[in-house]
């Protein structure tokens, strides 16, 4: 069984599944509501675990209450090793709020004002476990830093999941083996992107693009996979699930381009039905 350490945010999102977005002052009818954990690594680790492999996953839980009980019951229901590196009893999961169109298959993402947590515990016994390998989201930024070299010296490949480019980018990248990021990462295009990674000494990468597919170079080869027709019900977490596709496949087989259509045909699969889950159960 394969087994991967996901560190990144947890966030819970408040959903709603509408027709079309309300214009300015406008109310709508949802469709379908819905109350869930989410977060980019919490989702990937998800997906890693429903695929058969071993997922931990490190992320900032703090407080006690109910919102830390919610999504606590619901990682242990998926088989998630949970890690709190928080030592901050101030800190709160943040509320992260989402509305999704059918007609369009589009969001709108409202996210939680609550920072990374800065007060961390030791985490050094995270790194000394058996892992195939490390994704990174771009959050739980202060964790990271504190286990720069840790992670730097992690004996296999770490995956950067890039959805937009933050101040702190430079870091991730540093410390990536395998950046697979959206197209809006770097808003200069796949060029600029490919010449920053060649920069860094990163041969290995992709570009998710929705339904332009996926762009990858690998060494000396490079190509494209196109997109897979579907009819788009809820595109919410479509990004975070081809990450946690990807990661079991390449942690299975460590072929990248193989691994990469695994994983477009799952996320494209997630696409057909509302929210983050319900595929799972298709």
């Amino acid at each position: 069984m394969s087994r991967a350490l996901f560190i990144g945010r947890s966030v819970l999102d408040v959903l709603a599944l509408v027709d079309d977005f309300p214009g300015p002052d406008g109310k709508t009818k949802a469709l379908a509501n819905d109350l869930i954990p989410g977060g980019s690594s919490l989702n990937a680790a998800i997906v890693f675990s429903h695929l058969g492999g071993d997922a931990t996953l490190a992320t900032s839980m703090g407080a006690e209450g109910l919102v830390r009980n919610f999504v606590t019951d619901d990682l242990k229901k998926y088989g998630i090793d949970l890690r709190d590196i928080c030592d901050d009893p101030s800190y709160h999961i943040p509320l992260s709020t989402v509305v999704s169109t059918r007609s369009l298959g589009t969001r709108m993402i409202v996210n939680g004002a609550q920072d990374d947590c800065s007060r961390l515990k030791d985490g050094r016994d995270l790194f000394a476990s058996d892992y195939n390998l490390i994704q990174l989201d771009q959050y739980e930024h202060p964790f990271v830093g504190q286990n720069f070299d840790d992670i730097r010296a992690f004996d296999g490949p770490v995956i950067l999941d890039g959805g937009s480019w933050k101040e702190w980018s430079p870091d991730f990248l540093r410390l990536a083996d395998v950046p697979v990021v959206s197209e809006v990462f770097l808003p200069e295009g796949p060029h600029a992107f490919a010449e920053m990674c060649n920069d860094l000494g990163l041969s290995r990468w992709a570009i998710t693009r929705g339904t332009n597919g996926v762009i990858w170079h690998d060494g000396g080869s490079s190509g494209e996979i196109p997109a897979i027709p579907v009819t788009a019900v809820d595109t919410l977490g479509a990004g975070d699930i081809f990450h946690g596709a990807f990661c079991h496949a390449y942690a299975e087989s460590g072929e990248f381009v193989e691994a990469l259509n695994s994983a477009n045909r799952i996320a494209a699969k997630s696409c057909e039905f509302a929210g983050t889950r319900s595929w799972m159960r298709a």
